[in-house]
């Protein structure tokens, strides 16, 4: 059963323009900058918000048609919902959160609870059924609503960014278990991300919504291997160019060349690895067929790294260990050459 997105609305600025396809089993990941339409995405789907023009469907059956066509509402879509504030009541225990969506749709207070609390096992918070939301952790918090989303067996699951609220201890813990909740849900299933291990870890599929637009849909291991927006380049931490291929070498809109080592036709698009650029205080001897002589615009730690950005007749960004920033005597305003190998550049149509 597949959810068929083919719509446009506006709220505000934003114009959204939405053409999708999700199958059930199928997790798509949709990133994008703030205020690109993610979240605005999954209110429309979730029936919170009535598209301009198009339609919602799903497994054949139309949600949203637009204006003066069918409608139907959010309580007749067979939706879970999580999002990144857990959104619990505060006044009902855990257990009763949980089952708040059962007895809504007219389950009978104990069949609610029992049903509420085998997903709380599910979730590893049986022996918090009793506590109220102020006593969890963020962590624990999005594990209720997980549970809540899930109780009542949708057939489409919307996460918006579920991890957003978690601390960075509990959140590799929870990627996991979110992982697998998903994988064992048979269902749609859409996550809204705004970190790119969230997206590529919990995604079959991701869509990259800019400006209210969809630029790009592919697997992970396509949109890691051939981004195509300098966001996205930037989402996975990998420099992108655009140039066209003459002969050998891949010329930029500025004028500037790089020799590259496929061999490609035309207008195409180009990735550099930052590992792949060495520094050097001297003028580089040897084999690199792309040398040049760049000054350093800023310096950012990045884990066990220190990103480089480099500015000059091809701006890129380096990443080089906090022991060679000490021994190169990299700082800001100063100059560095630095070379690429011809091989380290990946060639793909634009």
């Amino acid at each position: 059963m597949t959810l068929d997105l083919q719509f446009r609305l506006e709220r505000g600025a934003l114009e959204l323009a939405v053409d999708l396809a999700i199958a059930s089993g199928e997790t798509l990941a949709v990133v994008g900058p703030n205020g690109a339409g993610k979240s605005t995405l999954l209110t429309a789907v979730a029936g919170l918000l009535r598209i301009g023009e198009g339609r919602i469907e799903h497994a054949g059956r139309l949600l949203d048609g637009g204006p003066g066509a069918g409608f139907v509402p959010p309580e007749e879509r067979a939706v879970g919902c999580v999002f990144q504030d857990a959104l619990l009541f505060p006044h009902l225990t855990v257990l009763e959160n949980v089952a708040f969506g059962l007895r809504a749709r007219g389950v009978e207070r104990p069949a609610a609870r029992q049903r509420a609390a085998e997903r709380l096992e599910r979730v590893g918070l049986a022996e918090q059924a009793g506590w109220r939301p102020a006593e969890l952790s963020g962590g624990q918090a999005q594990r209720v609503a997980l549970a809540r989303a899930l109780a009542t067996d949708p057939a489409m699951l919307l996460l918006d960014e579920p991890l957003a609220n978690v601390d960075a201890t509990a959140r590799l813990e929870l990627r996991r278990e979110l992982q697998s909740h998903l994988t064992e849900f048979s269902g749609v299933r859409i996550v809204v991300a705004h970190d790119a291990i969230d997206a590529l870890a919990l995604a079959d599929r991701v869509a990259v919504l800019e400006g209210g637009k969809i630029t790009q849909v592919a697997t992970v291991a396509e949109i890691c291997s051939q981004p195509r927006s300098r966001y996205v380049a930037d989402l996975i931490g990998v420099n992108l160019l655009r140039g066209r291929m003459a002969g050998d070498r891949l010329v930029l809109p500025g004028g500037e060349s790089l020799v590259v080592g496929a061999g490609y036709s035309g207008e195409v698009l180009a990735t550099v690895h930052p590992r792949a650029i060495a520094l050097y205080q001297q003028r580089p001897e040897g084999s690199p067929r792309n040398v040049w002589r760049a000054t350093i615009g800023s310096l950012e730690s990045a884990g066990d790294r220190v990103r480089v950005q480099l500015a000059g007749q091809v701006p890129l960004v380096a990443e080089v260990t906090p022991a060679a920033v000490a021994d190169l005597e990299l700082g800001v305003g100063g100059e560095i050459w630095l070379a690429l190998k011809a091989t380290e550049i990946t060639i793909y149509p634009d």
